[in-house]
C-alpha cells in the first residue's frame, strides 16, 4: 500500500532509457519485492498521494559531496511516508471540533485506486499521532514530508530540519513552497541541525520547545544514534504529553536499528511508550531486536517499518 501512493513524473523532456522501463515494472514482475525507496534524480517530482490533502509534489536534492550523500536524503523512504499518513490523519479528520487546516480536502472519487480503504491505525491511536495545535520539529527531515504534512494538518508550529547542507535545506525550501499554501508558511521554518550539536543557536534558542519530535528513516547509521537521541532529548518539551515519533525501515538490517531502542533510548534519557513493526500493507506483528536467528531476507525485511513511540524517561 505504501507504494501504491507514490508515482513518479519525469521532466518533459527527458528520454526514457530502457532502466527507466525496467525500474517502473519492477512491482509487476516481482510481485514480493516491495519499493522502499523513491526518487530517482532532483529533476524528478515525486508525486505523494494524500487521501486527506491530495497529491503533494516533492523533489529531491543533489548532494554537492560526499558527507551530503551519505545521508540519503535524495531519496524519499517508506518510513518517511508512513509517517506523512500517521500525522496527517484519514480524510475527514477535524479532532472533533469542526475545523481543519483550510486545505480543501480530497473528494471520494480522486482517490479511487488510491489504494485500500483501510486505514493505518484506529480512531483511539490515531489520536496518539495528532498534531494539530502542536510545536513540530522534524528532525533528518530528507524531504521534508513529515513536516509539510504537520503543516497542513494544523500544526501550531514547525520547524523541518536537515543536516545544514545548502542543497538539502534548500530543497526543502522548495517543497514546502510548492506544498502548503502561503496563509499556513508563516507556522513553518526550515533550520539546519546536525544531530548532538546542542551548542548551536538554534539549539539553545528551542531547547525544551517542541511537544512532538517526528524521525522516519534516521536510524540506519548506529554511530549516529547516541547524537540523535540527545537531540530528540534536548528539543521535547518537559510537557508529560510531548512525544517523539520514530518510523524506520529494515532495509538495512535489524542488526543496526535495534541497539538504537534496546541501548541508546534507555542510556539518554528517553522511553519506549509503544513500538510494534507494521508492513508496507498495514500488517502489524510485535517488535523483536532479532528475527530469524539474524538471518532475515533481505527481500522480506525490506517490506517491514520498525514503528515507536517515545517519551522522557519517567
Amino acid at each position: 500500500m505504501l507504494p501504491s501512493l507514490i508515482r513518479l513524473r519525469s521532466p518533459p523532456t527527458a528520454v526514457p532509457e530502457p532502466e527507466d522501463y525496467l525500474f517502473s515494472a519492477l512491482g509487476t514482475l516481482f510481485p514480493d519485492d516491495c519499493q522502499n525507496m523513491h526518487g530517482v534524480g532532483p529533476d524528478t517530482v515525486i508525486l505523494y498521494k494524500n487521501r486527506r490533502f491530495g497529491e503533494l509534489e516533492l523533489t529531491v536534492a543533489d548532494p554537492s559531496g560526499e558527507e551530503e550523500r551519505r545521508k540519503f536524503a535524495h531519496y524519499l523512504w517508506n518510513a518517511g511516508v508512513l509517517m506523512g499518513e500517521l500525522v496527517g490523519g484519514r480524510k475527514g479528520d477535524n479532532d472533533g471540533d469542526g475545523t481543519d487546516s483550510g486545505v480543501e480536502e480530497v473528494n471520494e472519487d480522486d482517490i479511487a485506486g488510491w489504494g485500500t480503504e483501510r486505514w493505518w491505525a484506529s480512531e483511539e491511536e490515531e489520536k496518539l499521532w495528532r498534531v494539530k495545535g502542536e510545536t513540530v520539529l522534524e528532525l533528518g527531515a530528507g524531504v521534508g514530508l513529515a513536516g509539510i504534512i504537520s503543516a497542513l494538518a494544523g500544526a501550531e508550529e514547525i520547524v523541518i530540519s536537515d543536516y545544514p547542507a545548502p542543497e538539502l535545506l534548500a530543497n526543502i525550501t522548495k517543497n514546502v513552497e510548492s506544498n502548503v499554501p502561503s496563509d499556513l508558511r508563516s507556522r513553518l521554518s526550515i533550520k539546519g541541525h546536525e544531530w548532538g550539536d546542542l551548542e548551536s543557536p538554534f539549539s539553545k534558542e528551542n531547547a525544551g520547545r517542541f511537544t512532538r519530535v517526528l524521525a522516519a528513516d534516521c536510524l540506519w547509521m548506529p554511530r549516529e544514534h547516541h547524537s540523535l537521541a540527545r537531540s530528540m532529548l534536548h528539543f521535547l518539551s518537559p510537557s508529560p504529553d510531548a512525544r517523539v515519533f520514530v518510523i524506520a525501515g529494515f532495509h538495512t538490517g535489524r542488526a543496526k536499528l535495534a541497539p538504537f531502542f534496546e541501548e541508546v533510548v534507555g542510556e539518554e534519557g528517553l522511553e519506549i511508550e509503544e513500538i510494534y513493526e507494521m508492513d508496507a500493507n498495514g500488517v502489524r506483528r510485535e517488535w523483536r531486536a532479532e528475527r530469524d536467528g539474524g538471518l532475515e531476507n533481505m527481500g522480506e525485511r525490506k517490506k517491514w517499518l520498525a514503528v515507536a513511540r517515545l517519551r522522557r524517561r519517567q
